[in-house]
């Protein structure tokens, strides 16, 4: 439908002129002003008007009042071109501030990106070495423990405290893969992140029951990059756990939107929800934000107390990234 169907009643909107045509557009005002205040004047012989009227009041000086009005005039030209340089100081100053202001933002999200980063790394580190380590010893001492219980030799309490070492040693493996899956998701590396999230929301829905949630996507979430990922993976762990803590809600629904350009995600329950106005403790929005923002994206949480919370992620591809580098990088 075009848009003159949409609102035909609306009228186009006026030309907005840059500054040097205002300047002289209103050098044209002040000039054609002075020439009609000269031309009023010497039609009506003003000077000798308002003369022929102060000599009438010579007892009080009212003759010397042009003098003084003009004095008047002089210093008002001359305050006004103070205050105006005034002005221009203390623009160039606040332009400087926030110059300085964007320049501190940005190295402060360029350490909380690479703080980030590192963190990842440890956590992928730390999960390789529990898999690769803790995972094998706790295997050879399960299989020496279930050697040990079927010795045809092995006494009511040797298979006693066998058994024990073998649960205990099964009851290890399961937190250590628990910490493994909490500190790096296996599911996204080897599903993709789609898999990942709905595996995610399974886990979170059998730790809470009584919420339902539902996942929807849209799009084609194969093909980005690790960081993309790990953001949008986090950005809903985060928001699943705040569920569960503060929300006491009964619906939960992720929508993941991939597009061209950029990755949308979107976390709503409808919990109690909280007063935006209100300074909360936790830290946990605030590392929602950092990690969408050091990625060049947008945050956004809507709440109201009552009414639920809604959680919006606007991250962009890498290559959208790359590109919104590329100029600040080139640049002098």
């Amino acid at each position: 439908m075009p848009a003159s169907t949409l609102a035909p009643d609306l009228p186009p909107l006026a030309p907005i002129a840059s500054p040097p045509q205002r300047a002289r557009l209103d050098l044209g005002i002040v000039v054609i002003a002075t020439a009609a205040v000269f031309a009023f004047a010497a039609f009506v012989e003003l000077s000798e008007t308002l003369s022929n009227w102060a000599r009438h009041y010579e007892g009080i000086q009212a003759d010397e009042l042009p003098s003084a009005l003009l004095a008047l005039l002089l210093g008002l030209t001359w305050y006004s071109w103070r205050r105006h340089r005034d002005a221009q100081a203390q623009m160039a100053l606040r332009v400087g501030a926030q110059a300085a202001l964007e320049r501190t933002l940005a190295e402060n999200r360029a350490v909380v990106k690479r703080g980030l980063q590192m963190q990842e790394d440890e956590r992928r580190r730390i999960a390789r070495e529990l898999h690769d380590e803790m995972g094998q010893w706790l295997n050879a001492l399960k299989l020496d423990a279930v050697a040990l219980r079927d010795r045809a030799d092995a006494t009511p309490e040797v298979r006693g405290a066998a058994t024990a070492i073998i649960d205990l040693a099964n009851h290890a493996y399961d937190a250590a893969r628990n910490l493994i899956r909490e500190l790096r998701p296996v599911a996204l590396d080897e599903l993709g992140l789609a898999s990942a999230l709905q595996y995610l929301l399974d886990q979170w829905r059998r730790r809470q029951p009584e919420v339902c949630g539902t996942l929807a996507v849209s799009g084609v979430a194969d093909g980005l990059d690790e960081t993309t990922n790990i953001t949008i993976y986090r950005f809903v762990q985060e928001c699943l756990t705040n569920v569960a803590r503060h929300a006491a809600a009964r619906d939960v629904r992720i929508t993941l939107d991939c597009g061209p350009d950029r990755v949308r995600v979107e976390v709503r329950d409808d919990g109690r929800g909280f007063d935006p106005a209100q300074r909360h403790a936790g830290l946990g929005m605030v590392g929602l934000r950092e990690r969408v923002e050091g990625l060049g994206g947008e945050f956004r949480a809507d709440a109201a107390p009552g009414a639920g919370t809604r959680v919006m992620a606007l991250v962009p591809r890498a290559a959208e990234r790359g590109a919104a580098r590329a100029p600040a990088e080139v640049a002098p």
